[in-house]
C-alpha cells in the first residue's frame, strides 16, 4: 500500500469520527396477545419482539418469535411469515413468564431452547425447555434442566 493511498485513508477515517452519526432509531416490532402484527396496537398495550428465527419444516417457512409485555411477561408465538397465520403458543411453563433468553437448539433446525426465569433479581430459579416444532401444529415441550441464577 503506498504512503498515498494510506493518507488518504486516515484522513477519511479521521473525518468520519469528528462527525457524530446521525442518530438511528431501531423499529420494534410489536405484536398483541394473540401474535398478530398490525397498525393499530399501541406500543403501550403490545408485546415487543426480542426473538424472532425463520425456520424449515416440510418445504414451509415458519416464524417462531417471542414477545414481552411491559411487565416483562413473554408470549412465544409461530406463523408463516409476514405474520401470516399467527398463533399463540399457549404452552403453560413458557407463556406469560419471564423468558430469559431463546435459542436455537443446534442438534434440530425445528426446534429452539427456551429458557424462563422464575423471578427477577439474583438466585432464582431457571429452567431450560426444548421446544420442538417439527409438526408445527402440535410443538413438543420437554423439560431440560434446572438450576439457580447467579447474576
Amino acid at each position: 500500500m503506498s504512503i498515498k493511498h494510506l493518507t488518504v485513508g486516515l484522513t477519511i477515517s479521521l473525518i468520519v469520527g469528528l462527525f457524530p452519526n446521525s442518530p438511528t432509531i431501531a423499529q420494534e416490532t410489536i405484536v398483541d396477545s394473540q401474535c398478530r402484527n398490525h397498525q393499530q396496537i399501541h406500543p403501550d398495550d403490545g408485546y415487543r419482539i426480542f426473538y424472532k428465527s425463520e425456520f424449515k419444516v416440510g418445504g414451509e417457512n415458519y416464524w417462531l418469535y417471542s414477545a414481552r409485555y411491559e411487565d416483562g411477561a413473554a408470549i412465544v408465538c409461530i406463523s408463516k411469515p409476514g405474520f401470516k397465520q399467527a398463533r399463540h403458543l399457549k404452552l403453560k411453563p413458557i407463556d406469560s413468564v419471564f423468558i430469559h433468553e431463546v435459542t436455537n437448539d443446534a442438534r434440530n433446525k425445528a426446534a429452539f431452547l427456551v429458557t424462563v426465569a422464575g423471578g427477577n433479581g439474583s438466585y432464582v430459579p431457571m429452567t431450560q425447555y426444548r421446544l420442538s416444532l417439527s409438526t408445527p401444529n402440535k410443538p413438543v415441550l420437554t423439560k431440560l434442566r434446572t438450576w439457580t441464577s447467579r447474576d
